[in-house]
């Protein structure tokens, strides 16, 4: 009888345990996820003396594929529209990284402040420039005849592309309020696409010298209060930013001879650049520790997305997704997000943000249109 109990004993053991390791297999087969990361690149067609920047068309080929999509037209009003502060979130030398000590990124609530041109009419009083905290809330024009701003390392003073009345065209300087403008301290109908210097030494820039088609050689000026040095960086393209310790630019162009456009990379110095996508890409920005750049580029529905890549070229991944036109991105100072602009699948655009690692995206500003024509070449720009 012992005998006889004792195996039954054994027997019921040795089910519970068997039956423990088919509960936790079903566990873990249902807790697992799928989410695609990465898009195919796109080669891009013979490369032009000035890239052309990535469009908002979707539903358009480009007319060649160097070339991109016009992006979708919206009728300009005449007068400037109110816009709403959303309520309820929406579902050169080898590449390295930089400033590596500063703290990682975290998913949390934004932090500072951020820049965008907002367009509601074609002429130049219609182009203003608006600052917002980074939770959305107090959004305020500070700026008109004014586009592509960029703010200085501190916040302070905010850079921009300045049409005013009665005034030549180009690069001015103004407090980040709006006030004290001064410039232009660069002429030129085709000035675009500046960035600052973490050191806030200097200011890149390119210049096409033809009014509404940016994009062309890439210079900086020394922020110095006199701004007489300039310095040639001797390659073209646009959109270019400096890494965190502003020793080199990263850019929207292509090697000469060949047939395929993405970010390069350059010395702040200048001389020969090196490339790190070939997925036609553009609007980059570095993160506050030097080691992912944010971009924008064509996912293969032909549909504009936002992608982070490591500074050697590794590592791409695709952050937003569907059938929106998203770009435009920057990082928070702070790293812990990334703002963008949306159209929203072509209803009316938007400024978002989201977790750096692409999660938590949700709606700051409702109703921010940019310029329908050349809003491919243009980035928000953060600040503390």
């Amino acid at each position: 009888m012992r005998s006889y109990i004792q195996q039954r004993t054994i027997f019921e053991r040795a089910g519970l345990i068997v039956l423990g390791v088919l509960l936790l297999s079903a566990l873990a087969t249902g807790c697992g996820s799928a989410t695609p990361t990465g898009a195919p690149t796109v080669p891009s067609g013979s490369v032009p003396s000035a890239p052309s920047p990535i469009g908002a068309q979707p539903s358009a080929p480009a007319a060649s594929p160097s070339v991109a999509a016009a992006p979708p037209s919206v009728a300009p009003t005449e007068e400037p529209t109110k816009f709403a502060v959303a309520t309820s979130p929406t579902p050169e030398p080898a590449a390295r990284a930089t400033n590596t000590s500063a703290p990682a990124p975290r998913p949390s609530a934004p932090t500072g402040r951020f820049a965008y041109t907002v367009v509601t009419g074609r002429e130049p009083k219609f182009f203003t420039i608006w600052v917002a905290n980074a939770n959305g809330s107090n959004a305020h024009q500070i700026l008109t005849h004014a586009q592509w701003p960029t703010f200085s390392p501190d916040g302070k003073q905010i850079a921009y592309f300045g049409r005013p009345e009665g005034k030549s065209e180009g690069l001015y300087i103004a407090n980040s309020d709006g006030g004290g403008s001064i410039g232009p301290l660069v002429i030129s109908p085709g000035f675009c696409c500046m960035n600052w210097s973490r050191d806030g030494a200097w200011i890149v820039y390119a210049m096409s010298g033809r009014a509404d088609q940016p994009g062309g050689p890439l210079w900086k000026i020394k922020v110095d209060g006199v701004f007489q040095t300039r310095v040639d960086l001797r390659v073209g393209g646009n959109g270019p930013a400096f890494s965190p310790d502003s020793k080199q630019i990263v850019y929207s162009g292509g090697l000469p001879n060949t047939n395929t456009l993405g970010l390069m990379l350059v010395s702040a110095e200048g001389g020969a650049p090196r490339q790190i996508t070939t997925d036609n890409g553009g609007n980059a920005d570095w993160s506050p520790r030097g080691d992912k750049i944010v971009y924008q580029a064509r996912d293969n529905a032909n549909a504009i997305q936002v992608y982070v890549v490591n500074p050697d070229g590794s590592g791409k991944k695709q952050l937003t997704h569907g059938k929106s036109n998203d770009g435009q991105p920057t990082f928070s100072r702070d790293g812990g997000s990334i703002f963008w602009r949306s159209d929203q699948s072509g209803t009316a655009w938007a400024i978002y943000v989201m977790n750096a690692d692409g999660t938590n995206p949700r709606k700051l500003i409702d109703n921010a249109s940019p310029n329908q024509e050349l809003w491919g070449w243009e980035s928000l720009s953060a600040a503390p």
